[in-house]
């Protein structure tokens, strides 16, 4: 008798940020995966910036692996989900720099430290300002996603917080005021174009996953922006300059090489399915500033790819996914996973996972 299997869902591959996929997916209905039969489908090489960046598939031809060609099979994608806190926190950083520094143990464990959302606001306004921000109108709860700029750690949170915008209206602005900078509790700052903040929706932001933020460097509020690099995500934010400068600051974009993020949340350590079984595989994509347009699968090396297109997909969110396939023949298999974006870039970093039939 064939039966429905799903790969054990754990941490696999790059680091992955990823929880609560099964129960996301379970009500989607799926669609049938059309195969491309390209061995170099266009946007496997691609410019971004001043990098050529040219995606790199994983060579099988000397291995044992059974190689199928064109896998068809059921795809849903959504993007709901949220990481845990605990990985949330320790591994994109501590609250006093940025979500990509060093861990934060402090803000993991509720019991430690306090709720400190008081904030200072100065730079070139005609009176400077003190306010507690969890006490302003205007409180906005989002779901998110986090991605840092240099490396592979991507997450996603409902965050609560307070727009950015209702700080500036309270602020008396001398005119042509058009950078913004968020110090932390150690009097580190990333400038910011004020314009693009607000255009962002930026959030300062006190409640993370339905936890309270504490800390013990007297303040826990943060800095949240969609489709924006974690750099900016200062954490225990004391003070906010408003200022005008001669130009304003350059927004950092993410590396080059850690575009179309893919990550694929199945363990198949271990575990052997049935030939003939349903088996489900999971993962995220994510990238910042162009939406997931698909994700596609291979199961011979690269040579073939099974795109899976992502329609709706925004970029303020990281893409949810779930494949479903069965396999007649025995033997061990590798899966490769890929993203694509609306402006025609390909994940320069694959995922594969490895899996057996018996």
């Amino acid at each position: 008798m064939k039966t429905s299997q799903k790969v054990l869902s754990s941490v696999a591959g790059s680091m992955l940020l990823v929880s609560g996929a099964g129960a996301a997916l379970a009500n989607l209905q799926p669609n049938v995966a059309q195969a491309d039969e390209s061995a170099e489908p266009a946007g496997a090489v691609h410019e971004a910036g001043d990098y050529t960046i040219r995606s790199a598939w994983l060579d099988a031809a000397e291995s044992d692996y059974v190689r199928v060609a064109n896998v068809e099979g059921s795809f849903a994608f959504n993007q709901l989900g949220t990481t845990p806190n605990d990985e949330l926190f320790n591994v994109f950083g501590t609250a006093v720099l940025s979500m990509c520094s060093k861990p934060a143990p402090e803000l993991v464990d509720a019991g430690e430290g306090t709720a400190n959302f008081y904030v200072n606001v100065s730079g070139n306004m005609r009176q400077s300002l003190s306010l507690d921000v969890s006490e302003l109108d205007g409180e906005q709860g989002v779901l998110m996603g986090c991605s840092c700029m240099t490396g592979s750690p991507l997450g996603q949170a409902y965050v609560v917080g307070v727009p950015l915008a209702s700080v500036v209206e309270m602020a008396d602005l001398e005119d042509g005021v058009n950078t913004i900078t968020a110090y932390g509790a150690d009097g580190f700052g990333q400038p910011l174009p004020l314009r693009y903040a607000l255009e962002k929706n930026a959030l300062l932001v006190y409640q993370v996953n339905g936890q309270e933020l504490r800390s013990e460097a007297g303040s826990s509020l943060q800095l949240w922006m969609p489709e924006t690099v974690a750099n900016y995500f200062t954490r225990n934010i004391v003070e906010i300059q408003l200022t005008r400068e001669d130009s304003e600051p350059e927004v950092q974009q993410v590396d080059p090489c850690y575009r179309n993020k893919i990550n694929i949340a199945n363990d198949a350590d271990g575990c052997r399915f049935a030939a003939g079984d349903q088996i489900t595989f999971e993962g995220v994509a994510d990238d910042l500033g162009s939406p997931i347009e698909a994700v596609e699968f291979s199961f011979d090396g690269g040579s073939t790819w099974t795109s899976c297109a992502t329609d709706g997909a925004t970029a303020d969110k990281w893409v949810n996914w779930s494949f479903t396939t069965s396999f007649e023949d025995a033997g061990d298999y590798r899966m490769i996973a890929r993203a694509k974006t609306a402006d025609g870039a390909v994940s320069p970093l694959t995922a594969s996972l490895d899996f057996s039939v018996q």
